[in-house]
């Protein structure tokens, strides 16, 4: 599983460093590329196989229902394959890190079975509201079996 949080710099050519902890898990598991895409104000990398069975879900999302069509849009359309160089880096393109407002200073995360990337400045505003809202947050968990 992938989980801890990492400062990274972009460099000039749009490429960042995986974090040699998640690099690790990523080349045991014989991941060399990954699938990135937008969402939530960051952007959202997963390994093809993790990919592959979330377009498989979402193909048995109905068409009928407006939220799971807007889903899709937005979250499969901007999807990009990336490869992990000889050196563990990777290119963000430069229509995601636009949309993730990712300049030079990003914040990598690991939720467990996926990668995220936020800007330091969009951090800090989720981080700020996590905080605000850790009650309410705690309670919906609790409502969806995880107590801690």
């Amino acid at each position: 599983m992938l989980r801890g949080r990492f400062e990274c710099i972009l460099d000039d050519k749009g490429r960042i460093k995986i974090p040699s902890k998640f690099l690790e898990i990523l080349k045991g598991s014989g991941v060399n590329v990954l699938v990135m895409t937008f969402f939530d104000q960051s952007i959202y990398a997963y390994p093809q196989d993790i990919w592959e069975s979330l377009e498989s879900k979402a193909l048995n999302l109905p068409l009928t229902n407006k939220s799971a069509r807007r889903f899709k849009r937005m979250f499969f359309s901007s999807a990009i394959d990336v490869n992990l160089d000889s050196q563990g880096r990777i290119i963000i393109p430069q229509t995601l890190r636009q949309l993730a407002n990712i300049e030079k200073n990003i914040v990598v995360l690991g939720n467990l079975d996926h990668i995220e990337l936020w800007s330091a400045q969009n951090w800090q505003q989720e981080m700020d509201l996590l905080m605000q809202d850790e009650e309410k947050l705690a309670q919906e968990i609790e409502s969806l079996g995880i107590k801690l």
